[in-house]
């Protein structure tokens, strides 16, 4: 009977720590937030591409699906990984990078999901997206602001 309960503890242990290992690897398997769009929804990347045509944003469609705060927790990852890289890259102190990750998560806060940038007093753009630019313009990471 001993033998049992030890063999179910350690079963249940390990069942637990396997699915604690998968779901941070799933959160950091995102490249972009179409990816983690379709991962968290369910949604295939075509239905997501097609709502995304159509006007509605990546924040919309997890609000619709009830999963906004995961949403907003794999892009901050997704970004968190981009600012990581550019400071191995040399392109960014780690100063800047966190300044970076403190300045997306407030305005994560205040993010309805709409795009517009609703409650933080800028002007339309992505609530992920606003300022972050990877040597480019608009929604992705950099120094620019759209």
């Amino acid at each position: 009977m001993k033998n049992n309960k030890k063999m179910m503890t350690g079963f249940a242990l390990a069942l637990a720590l396997s699915a604690a290992t998968m779901t941070s690897f799933a959160a950091a398997a995102y490249k972009t937030p179409a990816e983690a769009i379709t991962g968290i929804t369910g949604k295939t990347s075509d239905e997501v591409t097609a709502e995304r045509r159509s006007g509605k944003t990546y924040g919309s469609m997890a609000a619709e699906a009830g999963k906004s705060d995961e949403f907003q927790q794999a892009v901050a990852d997704i970004h968190e990984d981009r600012l990581n890289q550019a400071v191995a890259d040399g392109t960014l102190t780690q100063e800047q990078a966190d300044a970076q990750l403190a300045a997306i998560r407030e305005r994560q806060a205040v993010c309805d999901g709409n795009g517009t940038g609703a409650g933080n007093g800028y002007g339309a753009g992505g609530c992920n997206g606003t300022g972050m630019g990877y040597h480019r313009r608009g929604n992705g990471f950099g120094y620019r602001n759209n």
